[in-house]
């Protein structure tokens, strides 16, 4: 019986490895040709596998993308809940700037993880929301808790300025209810933050912009320093 179990471990951790394996090549695939491009033949040939040998670890390129997906969003998670994790004795303008910081350096190192999840649809493909939300929820819960700080500390009044339109605030409640469980202003706002922030980023990893820039650096810290003064404002 222990030689049993000792066998179905080895072969649970082999297909673990070999699932890895074939991720990271994925990884490679979409860093050199974009995420349109993965080719789960190409991949199979990159390691040396046939094509049905793939697919008995991933059956369709949809499984692969979204469990590249979740990684991805996972990955940013944890970079951001660290840095949350690390301040959470500071004030709450102290988190903003330095998860400000991490996303920026995070996506920087992780160029590829960051254009899967937040650039231009892959043909083919449909998220599966069921599976895909609440991680990518997850990945905003840093900032979250961080304006609600704010808003605790009485340097963000609610509700926020202009006010919803119905139709909105029925979608923010939508959102909060399945999954943050916060007021859906506080949504709103790191909603909207990180789209900020991700534009920016967008922008600089699609080498667009303009020539007098060296780097985002600077653009990228005055927009972080413009959002705690809105916040602060409000």
């Amino acid at each position: 019986m222990h030689e049993k179990k000792s066998t179905i471990g080895r072969r649970e951790r082999l297909q673990q490895m070999t699932k890895e394996e074939i991720k990271q090549a994925a990884w490679i695939q979409i860093h050199a040709n974009g995420a349109s491009a993965l080719s789960l033949r190409g991949i199979a040939s990159s390691l040396g596998l046939s094509a049905p040998a793939l697919y008995r670890y991933f059956p369709s390129k949809q499984e692969l993308v979204t469990a590249l997906i979740l990684d991805a969003f996972d990955s940013l998670r944890l970079a951001l809940d660290a840095t949350a994790q690390r301040l959470q004795a500071s004030p709450w303008q102290t988190r903003l700037r330095e998860l400000g910081l991490t996303y920026r350096r995070w996506a920087l190192e992780q160029p590829a993880a960051f254009r899967l999840i937040f650039g231009e649809p892959i043909n083919d493909y449909e998220a599966p929301w069921e599976q895909t939300m609440q991680i990518a929820g997850a990945s905003l819960t840093a900032l979250i808790r961080t304006i609600d700080d704010a808003r605790a500390c009485g340097d963000l009044q609610l509700p926020v300025q202009p006010t919803a339109s119905p139709e909105l605030l029925a979608a923010l409640q939508a959102w909060s209810d399945a999954i943050h469980h916060v007021h859906p202003d506080i949504l709103y706002l790191a909603f909207t933050i990180a789209t900020r922030v991700q534009g920016l980023m967008m922008v600089e990893l699609g080498q667009q912009l303009p020539p007098f820039f060296p780097n985002g650096d600077e653009l990228f810290a005055r927009e972080i320093e413009r959002i705690v003064l809105e916040i602060e404002k409000r």
